[in-house]
């Protein structure tokens, strides 16, 4: 019995690592394109899971507003569902903003010499 209990959760830390991972690397993925001198790359993979929130955000919204107790199920539902496309969008922004510091603080350089 103890011994699997101990392989569970070994499995468990690993499947946690593996997404972790996954994670990591997407998020990477994300500040790698959208540190490019062209502005588009990095809006791709935003707008890539904007098929997923149309396709699920509606189910959300009529099961959970069909009953009127769980209106807290369905704002927190439709949060979750956005909850990637708000992220890589952050990403998007802040790399996009600290990329355009540089470039600014690069042509001063170039007119003070």
């Amino acid at each position: 019995m103890a011994k699997l209990n101990t392989m569970a959760i070994i499995v468990t830390a690993i499947n946690l690592c593996l997404w972790l991972a996954i994670l990591v690397g997407i998020v990477a993925l994300q500040v790698f394109l959208s540190r490019r001198k062209a502005w588009w790359p990095g809006l791709v993979m935003p707008v890539c899971t904007l098929p997923g929130i149309l396709l699920v955000l509606p189910n959300v919204l009529f099961n959970a507003l069909s009953e009127a107790e769980n209106a807290g199920q369905a704002l927190l539902g439709s949060a979750l569902c956005l909850l990637p496309t708000l992220v890589l969008l952050a990403v998007y922004f802040f790399c996009r903003r600290r990329e355009k510091s540089k470039q600014q603080i690069d042509k001063m350089n170039i007119q003070d010499l």
